[in-house]
């Protein structure tokens, strides 16, 4: 009878999500245009499908952490659909390293001591729907919300800078959930300090971002960054929950053009809120055994969760 080798069984094994709830973490995905635009002018194509098929490079190495910690973050296993309106794939990270083992010497017997090099890796499905311009990953437990986008960000914004006429500077920005802001305003005796973060909106702004939007517009700015102290710790920031401005800022994070910080005390304590790592995410109940079937899955649940927003944003709430 033969035996499967390791490596086959170890690919027989289903994935790490399979049978499982898993969350997709949710991001946009915007376009600006660059503030020094190139000499051959505006040469942005007009479907944004198009352009990341363009610049989202497949392959390409992004390096995260501190040099002794470092991991090497590759897209793989790229699936556009048929109507060019989503793409999938798997995003992952490795990293090589090395770990001290013992070993037997017969020859000499004797134990010794000795270094060898090890591998680890982890990957999980992701999906971007272009209607949405969302983009959602599921998360592995290895994840940072904080590292994702970047990773993302870097590979879009070095692939643009390849393109003959480069035209766009990339982000990927965190959606806000307002209510872990609202929970997180609610949990603390007081708020020392908030820092508000708005960005030029992508294609259009609304009324819905308040005076935020109309100052942007008056100054052409293409970023706004306020930042409030409180007179005194103890009785901290008042009046938030009505304040136009804010309300603004947290239309446009529930966007995913702009970010929302604030620091507080609770029980005596500092403690602080950054929707960076406070991102959207949604629960899927089971996923999928397969790598292909989980995509689909991140995917539908990335283009419901995008269009909800679209909605809450076209009603202006």
């Amino acid at each position: 009878m033969n035996t499967p080798t390791a490596a086959a069984q170890q690919e027989a094994r289903p994935p790490w999500f399979a049978g499982r709830p898993g969350t997709v973490l949710l991001y946009r995905v915007n376009r600006r245009p660059l503030a020094r635009p190139t000499l051959g002018g505006d040469q942005e194509p007009d479907s944004v499908m198009e352009h990341i098929i363009e610049v989202l490079h497949f392959g390409q190495h992004v390096i995260t952490g501190p040099a002794n910690h470092q991991r090497d973050w590759i897209l793989g296993n790229r699936n556009i659909l048929p109507d060019r309106s989503a793409l999938t794939g798997q995003v992952g990270w490795q990293q090589n390293d090395e770990q001290q083992t013992s070993r037997y010497v017969p020859e000499t017997q004797e134990w010794r001591d000795e270094l060898e090099p090890t591998e680890r890796a982890a990957r999980a499905p992701f999906a971007f729907d272009a209607r949405t311009r969302v983009l959602g990953v599921l998360k592995h437990r290895s994840f940072s919300e904080v590292t994702l986008p970047r990773v993302f960000q870097k590979l879009l914004r070095e692939g643009e800078q390849e393109r003959e006429w480069p035209s766009t500077e990339w982000s990927v920005e965190p959606i806000l959930d307002e209510r872990d802001f609202l929970s997180w305003l609610s949990s603390v005796q007081s708020v020392t300090s908030i820092t508000l973060v708005a960005e030029i909106p992508n294609p259009d702004g609304l009324e819905e971002f308040g005076p935020v939007w109309v100052e942007m517009q008056a100054r052409r700015a293409r970023l706004i960054r306020m930042k409030m102290l409180a007179l005194n710790d103890a009785e901290g920031l008042k009046g938030l929950e009505h304040d136009a401005r804010v309300q603004g800022n947290l239309a446009m994070g529930r966007q995913g053009f702009g970010h929302v910080e604030a620091h507080g005390i609770r029980n005596g304590h500092e403690t602080g809120f950054d929707q960076r790592e406070k991102v959207v995410r949604e629960v899927i109940d089971e996923l999928e055994p397969t790598w292909d079937g989980a995509a689909q899955s991140v995917l539908e649940r990335t283009r419901e969760t995008g269009i909800n927003i679209l909605r809450r944003r076209n009603r202006g709430v």
